[in-house]
């Protein structure tokens, strides 16, 4: 996919370990962020109604401290996150205060069919129907075209999907975005492109559903939202005239989705820098339309040619990881402006190349051995990072095991990793220069049964694990691999067939001659011989 360039910030290039990828994206960088700054970090568990457990995390200092829940700190309130949380009240508000919103109207369980339906009927198509407390897209159907459409969606959104309570308004054409705000200052914006996929005039749909997915897993915001081949995506196809067996034409697009949220494969493209005047006091006023919400993100459509847009949803706990890691265009550092705001005074800190393994921080939470975990502060100081690639007789007489135990002996941070070429790789990172520097002589010792013939070394300027690792090889199979070993497995399984339809021969064969009279006629003779060989 040529398509694809990824620019992200250097801070965050392999910094962001599984577990605080996906969903938990805004928790991780956020929470990185104030770590790296020496900032006190603690993670500790909550349970919803439903006792499901939640990750939550607090940020503070000898001064103060503040409670966070995803991207969102408590200088938003509890009314604030209320309203947001219902998409009804939050137009309410809007409307209020005279905030562009689209029109529509909410019905409640106790409301049937018919009642929709006929108020419907009062509306120019194509509507929107969504229900009044979904998140991240759930339950959201855009541009619905006809009455028989939308009965068709009714009974699946309240009824399979769950929601009782819907709101069905105008579909207002346009650029979809996404823009945060901290109180008055606009901080970015994204455009939410729906899912879709790029034709090459060689590859059917489905081959390139597979492998834009393959491309949104190197994504660290999209490693599990992956475009799902659902209903919603045949039904667009079918729309096209499109199966997911057709061609699409070489630099076609097929939008694959109405709706853009990117958990459903939407693409994050950063359009900070389109953004008109007139745009942003309208996302900045939504805001201040809602008491208690002093950073938040909302979702607009926007009309670039009259320049104006009308508000669809406001969010408390807006997803930043698109921001951070959008599939094209400039990246935006929210997690920086999140801790700037609560914690101005660090502002000028130095910041930490640094980073921790969330995965073994969530661990104990998430088995419930524990009820909350203390990070411990990073070691003061700027980080300096070197990278050496040890050749001879390296491997597979422990010498990955002995660097790390030399490393951990002088208080650096890094890794070691057998390359396939025969030599092996080690980063080295602390804050004492000249132990980070000297430690090439480390590597030309090496264990008793290594033979060192050389150690090439050179500058590593990128963010480093805390602790000190040995990297196990990732045997990933890509696309090709994938298709290489779909056409050997076709080739075995009629290989097999053929030698099945073989046996099936011989054995009809087989039981011709043990049925013959010859057979029979013949057996004495047989035998005999058999008694002869004995």
């Amino acid at each position: 996919m040529d398509e694809i360039d990824f620019k992200w910030m250097p801070h965050h290039e392999g910094a962001v370990p599984p577990a605080g990828q996906g969903k938990r994206i805004s928790t991780y960088t956020v929470a990185l962020e104030a770590w790296r700054r020496g900032l006190n970090v603690q993670f500790y568990s909550v349970f919803d109604d439903e006792n499901s457990l939640k990750v939550r995390y607090s940020i503070g200092n000898e001064n103060r401290v503040h409670h966070f829940s995803l991207s969102m700190g408590d200088k938003v309130t509890q009314e604030a996150f209320d309203v947001c949380a219902n998409k009804e009240l939050t137009k309410q508000y809007l409307s209020k205060a005279g905030v562009p919103v689209p029109e529509g109207r909410m019905f409640n369980e106790n409301s049937d069919e018919e009642e929709i339906i006929n108020f419907a009927k009062t509306m120019r198509f194509p509507v929107v129907l969504k229900p009044t407390d979904g998140n991240a897209g759930k339950g959201v159907f855009a541009n619905i075209q006809s009455i028989d459409e939308l009965r068709g969606i009714i009974p699946y959104v309240r009824g399979v999907l769950g929601f009782k309570e819907i709101i069905v308004e105008n579909y207002i054409p346009g650029d979809e975005f996404r823009i945060c705000v901290i109180e008055d200052r606009l901080l970015g914006a994204m455009n939410r492109r729906p899912a879709s996929i790029l034709g090459d005039g060689k590859h059917s749909v489905k081959q390139l559903i597979d492998q834009i997915n393959q491309i949104r897993k190197m994504n660290p915001h999209l490693t599990s939202r992956l475009i799902k081949k659902d209903r919603e995506v045949i039904t667009m196809l079918e729309r096209k005239g499109y199966n997911m067996n057709s061609i699409p034409a070489d630099g076609e697009r097929v939008f694959l989705r109405e709706k853009s949220n990117l958990s459903a494969g939407g693409d994050a493209i950063d359009v900070t820098d389109e953004l008109t005047q007139n745009v942003k006091n309208i996302a900045i006023n939504a805001g201040k339309a809602i008491p208690g919400l002093f950073h938040y993100g909302v979702d607009m459509i926007v009309d670039k040619e009259n320049d104006t847009g009308v508000i669809l949803e406001v969010n408390a706990r807006p997803g930043i990881g698109g921001h951070l890691f959008p599939m094209e265009g400039k990246p935006r550092d929210f997690a920086k402006e999140i801790i700037d705001y609560y914690f101005p005074e660090t502002k000028n800190d130095v910041r930490s190349w640094l980073f921790f393994d969330f995965d073994t921080v969530l661990e104990p939470i998430k088995n419930r051995s524990a009820a909350s975990v203390q990070l411990t502060p990073p070691p003061n100081g700027n980080i300096h990072g070197k990278k050496y690639i040890i050749s001879g007789k390296v491997q597979v007489v422990g010498y990955r095991a002995w660097i790390k135990r030399q490393a951990l002996l002088m208080n650096l941070h890094g890794y070691a990793e057998n390359l396939d070429d025969g030599t092996v790789l080690v980063v080295v990172a602390g804050t004492d220069k000249e132990v980070v520097e000297d430690f090439k002589s480390i590597c030309f010792k090496g264990p008793e049964k290594a033979v060192v013939e050389n150690v090439e070394q050179s500058d590593w300027n990128k963010p480093v694990k805390i602790g000190f690792d040995i990297i196990q090889k990732d045997y990933k199979l890509t696309p090709f691999d994938l298709q290489r070993a779909e056409k050997e497995k076709e080739r075995i399984v009629q290989e097999k067939e053929k030698i099945e339809r073989e046996k099936d021969r011989l054995n009809k064969k087989y039981q011709r001659v043990t049925t013959s009279k010859s057979w029979k006629y013949t057996y004495p003779l047989r035998r005999m011989i058999e008694l002869l060989k004995k």
